[in-house]
C-alpha cells in the first residue's frame, strides 16, 4: 500500500525538476560571425550564409577565400614500372617510354584524341609538356619496346583550383 502513495510523489518530484532543468531561452549567438549560422541551422559548408548572397565563401575550417586562378599549369611527372607480382614494391623509372598529351576524343561520335604533346621520359623516368591552359587532357604511355610493362593512358581534369605545377606521374603494370 505505501507504495501506491510513493509512485505519485516520486512522479510529481521528477515532473517538477524537468520543468525547472529546461531552459526555454536561446543559446545562440546573437551577434558575431555565427549568428547567422545559429539562426538559419547551417552547418559550416563554406557556402555563403544566408542574408549575405554576396559574402565571401570560404572552404569550411580554412577562414580563407578560395581564389582560383585562369593561368596556365605546368605539366610534368615520372614513369615508373611496378616490380613482378609478388614484390610489387620493387618498382623502377623508365627511361625511354613514349609519353602523349591529347585532347580526349568522343568514342560515341568516334572521334579519335588529338595529339597536344609528345615526349620521352629522361633516364630517372621525368617527362614535362610545358604549360596548358585549364581543360580535360589525356595522357597515354607507351613502354620502351621489349619492357615487362604495359602502356597506360587516362583521362584528368586542370580547373582553376588546380596546383601550378601538376604531377602526371604514371605507373605501369607488368605484363
Amino acid at each position: 500500500m505505501q507504495l501506491r502513495r510513493v509512485f505519485p510523489v516520486v512522479g510529481f518530484a521528477a515532473l517538477a525538476v524537468a520543468i525547472a532543468c529546461s531552459d526555454s531561452s536561446s543559446t545562440a549567438p546573437t551577434a558575431g560571425p555565427l549568428a547567422n549560422v545559429a539562426a538559419s541551422g547551417q552547418s559550416d559548408t563554406g557556402k555563403t550564409p544566408p542574408g549575405n548572397p554576396t559574402g565571401p565563401t570560404t572552404p569550411p575550417d580554412t577562414g580563407s577565400p578560395i581564389r582560383g586562378s585562369n593561368d596556365p599549369r605546368l605539366l610534368g611527372g615520372t614513369v615508373v614500372g611496378m616490380g613482378p607480382a609478388g614484390d610489387t614494391a620493387n618498382y623502377q623509372k623508365i627511361a625511354g617510354a613514349t609519353v602523349v598529351l591529347s585532347s580526349p576524343g568522343d568514342t560515341a561520335s568516334g572521334t579519335p584524341d588529338k595529339e597536344l604533346a609528345r615526349t620521352t621520359s629522361a633516364a630517372d623516368g621525368s617527362f614535362s609538356f610545358g604549360t596548358f591552359k585549364i581543360g580535360v587532357y589525356a595522357v597515354t604511355v607507351t613502354p620502351p619496346a621489349g619492357s615487362p610493362f604495359k602502356s597506360a593512358h587516362w583521362a584528368f581534369l586542370i580547373d582553376t583550383y588546380s596546383p601550378e605545377k601538376i604531377n602526371l606521374s604514371v605507373w605501369l603494370g607488368r605484363k
